[in-house]
């Protein structure tokens, strides 16, 4: 089970290696592409209040793979404990770390705030701030300033890495809990895997985070998950015959 999940985890950690081996940093808006585009629909899916729907969309697509409907209803309730404690924990390290966004130190650089200003405001007053910003910035497109004004929190940890990456180990987990080794199991694991990696590559490309955020909110993914599936394994909730 550990070897499961370290390895879909090293998956994703690619993600911030890749960054750093290749020197590779966020630019700004002006290196926007249409690709891009994509990935913001994509990021979105791990924001609020879509987070809730995409949620939703795991838990209805576990069900064919359950044995039982009383066996996917544990599964779906070990799911959202799982989403609530991961979710809650980022927000608290937000706060504890307190460190500004890349588009916001991008924003303080080239206004007279500065970043401890834009935090000490209250929400609204820092939405008003981003939106005032870009409104001379032509290179920025309206759905990503929209983005952004939605996303005036700290930066350390990322919530959607951890959202992504927590899917992703809940989907490799209960497969090789519930013994799925059906071709359907394997689609699904992928596509997901295949999701959190871009999820992960978005949050890089639209300057909301830093490779160490990503970093470091895959391991504690990982530390929490394998947390929960040895424990689950060693419960035995969850016969495979």
């Amino acid at each position: 089970m550990l070897k499961r999940l370290s390895l879909y985890t090293l998956l994703l950690c690619l993600v911030p290696i890749f960054v750093w081996i290749s020197g590779w940093h966020w630019q700004g808006d002006a290196a926007l592409t249409q690709f891009d585009y994509f990935l913001y629909w994509l990021t979105e899916t791990g924001s609020s209040p879509y987070a809730i729907i995409t949620c939703g969309v795991f838990a209805l697509l576990f069900f064919p793979f359950a044995k039982t409907k009383k066996q996917w209803v544990a599964v779906v309730a070990i799911m959202a404990v799982s989403m609530v404690v991961t979710q809650g924990l980022k927000t608290g390290l937000k706060h504890v770390f307190a460190e500004a966004r890349p588009y916001v130190v991008e924003l303080a650089a080239n206004s007279d705030i500065s970043t401890e200003y834009f935090y000490d405001q209250t929400k609204e007053q820092r939405q008003s701030i981003v939106t005032d910003y870009y409104s001379s910035r032509a290179e920025t497109p309206g759905w990503l300033v929209e983005h952004r004004e939605n996303e005036v929190s700290y930066s350390f940890p990322s919530g959607h890495t951890i959202f992504a990456v927590s899917w992703l180990l809940l989907a490799a987990g209960f497969f090789r809990l519930l013994g799925q080794t059906s071709s359907g199991a394997k689609i699904l694991l992928i596509l997901t895997a295949l999701w959190a990696f871009l999820m992960l590559v978005s949050r890089l490309r639209l300057g909301m985070h830093y490779p160490l955020d990503l970093l470091i909110s895959t391991l504690i993914a990982w530390v929490l998950h394998c947390a929960l599936f040895v424990f689950l394994e060693k419960k035995r909730l969850f016969p495979r015959d």
